[in-house]
Order: structure tokens, then sequence, then C-alpha cells
């Protein structure tokens, strides 16, 4: 597993958590490639410390752009299996091995984590369309895993800032198999990058029209 696995860190910000959540990673995958999106603290400085690849986009642009080069970086490495993994050590690591399972037993090609209870009203509402469409209880949960083979065939991890959930539906579309694991997640101490509590919601409502405009648009285009 481990020679053929890389996660990619979207970080903005996160000089508190990021050396923890490398060294972290580095236990279950054989490389780690930090996004640096638009970050003033010292998040590069300590990723670099802790061994992981940098990228770094010069202003915050967002998880999904942060997240798409370091999607381009892992292709040109020619890694089998790709993890995405929130920089603010909230996910469980020991979930890692069981979604690279999933994947290698063709069991799926894609893993999403899912969580019991969202913090947001936003993402019950986001829920509720996901599962509609795609059976897909937490789609913009920061924690997914997936063959890189979906990028090649998708070609883009998504396009329209989704909240990382457009690769989920274009999935779908394509016929490939999705896979949600429960998990249980940790606390936050600090305030989420992506915002208070209304400028959370208003981001999260934001996505979720663009997924609902880009699955009629193209419905109606096919």
């Amino acid at each position: 597993m481990k020679k053929k696995t890389v996660a990619i860190v979207p970080a903005f910000n996160e000089e508190t958590t990021i050396g923890r959540v490398v060294k972290k990673l580095f236990k279950y995958v054989d490389n780690v490639i930090v996004v640096s999106d638009g970050s003033k603290d010292n998040t590069i400085k300590i990723a670099k410390k802790n061994k992981a690849i940098v990228l770094k986009n010069i202003i915050n642009k967002g998880p999904d752009k942060a997240i798409q080069k370091g999607v381009n970086k892992a292709q040109k490495l020619k890694y089998q299996f790709i993890v995405i993994f929130d920089a603010d050590d909230q996910h469980p690591y020991e979930k890692i091995p069981f979604f690279i399972k999933k994947l290698t037993q063709n069991k799926a090609d894609i893993v999403v984590a899912s969580r019991d209870k969202f913090p947001r009203f936003s993402e019950y509402i986001f829920s509720f369309y996901s599962n509609l469409k795609i059976n897909v209880h937490d789609p913009i949960n920061g924690f997914k895993a997936f063959k890189s083979k979906l990028i090649k065939e998708i070609g883009y991890f998504d396009n329209i800032n989704g909240m990382t959930s457009q690769i989920l539906f274009n999935a779908k579309k394509k016929g490939f198999k999705i896979c949600s694991v429960p998990i249980k997640v940790k606390k936050r101490i600090d305030e989420p990058r992506i915002g208070g509590l209304f400028k959370s919601n208003f981001k999260i409502l934001r996505s979720l029209i663009r997924i609902f405009l880009n699955d009629m648009f193209k419905n109606e285009r096919n």
C-alpha cells in the first residue's frame, strides 16, 4: 500500500497542526503533499521540516483549487491512490488503510468519510441533495481516497468550487463505485478556516447551487 499512496493536504494558516498531521500521515502513506493555500504563517516551513512536498498558492483560492494542484503533482509522480486529508487534525488517521483496502479490492473507486452529525444547517441541505442524487451522506467531507484513474477519466478533481464534492457527482455519472465510511472526528479548537457560522453556511450553500446548476445544465446537454 505505502509505495502507491500519496496524501494531499490543503492548508491555510495551519501552523499549529500541520506538523502533527504530516507526521501521522507518513505512518500510512508513502508521501505527503501539502498545498499551502495563501498561508501567511509558518505552515510552509513546518510542512517542509516534516519532509512533505510543499506546493503553494500565493493567494487563498479555496480547497478545491488547492487540492487540484496537489492532484496534478500526484499524477506527475504516478501515484496509484490519492488520499485527501484536512490539515486541522480532526480526521482519524487509522481509517486510511481501510479506505485503501476498499480501493485495492475494487470494492470502490472513491471512498468518502461520513459524519453522522453536521455543525451547520447548510450541510444538512447539501447532504439531502447528495443522498438524493448520488447516495452519499457527507459529500463535502475533507477525508476522501480515490484511484488516480478517476482523475484521468474525469479530467479534474473539482473545477466549480463545489466544496470538494464535484468529484463524487462526476464519478457517479461515469459509473464509478462510491463507498461511504462512517467516521468520528475530533473537535476543532480554533475557528474553522471556512469562516464563522454565517460565512461558512453561505459558502456551503453557494457550492451546493453550483453543483445543482452544473448537474442541471449537463443533463440538458446530454
